[in-house]
């Protein structure tokens, strides 16, 4: 199989399983951002939305549009950090299982 197709693969696999764990955790049902938000500077939109704003609407669109044109994909990811501290004391939220998503997609587009 085509290496850089098993990649796109393997990614949209990723980011569904992402999809499932915000969803059951009553994330993935966030405000969508203003075209303002999105035109943020910050990293993560930090000044214009909240994390899971940023990560429906910016990190996963993103990714949609990599894997939907066949574009190369990044080779470097280090999101799951940010998760942490994002979601630190929501009682509400499956963090275990939104990190190891987050840390699944960091390591597949890190390499490792």
């Amino acid at each position: 199989m085509n290496q850089p197709f098993s990649d796109h693969h393997t990614l949209a696999d990723l980011l569904i399983a992402l999809q499932i764990s915000l969803q059951d955790s009553g994330l993935w049902e966030c405000e969508q951002p203003s075209q303002e938000a999105l035109q943020s500077q910050q990293p993560f939109c930090i000044d214009t939305m909240s994390f899971e704003q940023w990560l429906r609407y910016v990190m996963i669109e993103k990714f949609k549009h990599l894997l939907q044109s066949g574009s190369v994909l990044p080779n470097r990811c280090h999101i799951s950090p940010m998760a942490e501290e994002a979601f630190k004391g929501n009682a509400d939220v499956d963090l275990d299982r939104i990190i190891g998503c987050l840390d699944q997609i960091d390591q597949h587009l890190s390499g490792q």
